[in-house]
């Protein structure tokens, strides 16, 4: 069922973007720079408006706007348009990023269905806070230092974790960088647990930011998988990282 369903999902994705059939119904932000596209029974509960409170900083380049539905929607998949335009300041967006709330940090979208001089348009199965952004060049450090010192700082009951590296340019927010991450568990198997927990651990570092040098702030993000409990890893299966291997 679910390789039918892949298969009905990505071959509509293209055509809710470029096309609009009965079945197919749009959602626009009340500016008319985000379009919201899906079937219609995904679209009935759907809104996107723009948060006028939201922090716009860099890598952010255009306005937030948040993307709600209700109950069961939350899971079905939906094509979110923006606009470029010039006199926006979005016409050299490169990228779609959405908020990770329990995260605290933004996420670069990377499913692209269409990328024109004038739309740049993502698939997205969350809902939350989106917007436009630029795509800087970061160098980023090797964090295992890091990721050893916050491992030993697990919360009792922990049976596994994830670790997430974000960095934030002078006066930006927060935004995760790809390929930086971590994952274990008792002996590097991830347990199951009853709630996740979260802590972090920030440095600053002089890195290179597009080829110019700039004191950058990382920021190590933990979500741990606790049980009620408190029975964390046995001391035969320590906690440790998942082996890539």
């Amino acid at each position: 069922m679910f390789g039918i369903f892949s298969v009905i999902v990505c071959g509509m994705t293209l055509w809710f973007v470029i096309a609009k059939e009965p079945e197919v119904r749009e959602v626009k932000s009340e500016d008319g720079v985000v379009t919201v596209t899906g079937r219609v029974r995904t679209q009935d509960d759907v809104t996107v408006t723009v948060k006028a409170d939201a922090v716009i900083a860099a890598p952010l380049v255009s306005h937030v706007y948040h993307l709600a539905s209700e109950g069961a929607q939350q899971g079905v998949p939906v094509v979110l348009a923006f606009e470029r335009s010039r006199a926006a300041g979005t016409i050299d967006a490169t990228a779609v990023y959405w908020f990770n709330a329990p995260l605290g940090i933004w996420e670069r979208v990377s499913d692209v269905v269409a990328d024109t001089d004038d739309i740049l348009a993502v698939r997205v199965f969350e809902r939350g806070d989106f917007a436009l952004g630029i795509s800087p060049d970061v160098s980023a450090p090797t964090m295992l230092t890091a990721f050893d010192a916050l491992r030993r700082k697990a919360p009792t009951g922990t049976r596994g974790y994830g670790f997430a590296v974000a960095y934030t340019l002078p006066g930006g927010v927060p935004v995760r960088l790809a390929h930086q991450n971590e994952y274990g568990g008792c002996g590097g198997r991830m347990g199951a647990g009853d709630r996740s927990e979260y802590s972090s651990e920030s440095m600053m570092l002089s890195v290179l930011v597009d080829d110019v040098n700039t004191s950058v702030m990382f920021t190590v993000v933990a979500e741990w998988i606790v049980s009620a409990d408190g029975t964390g890893c046995p001391s035969s299966f320590p906690l440790q990282a998942r082996s890539e291997s």
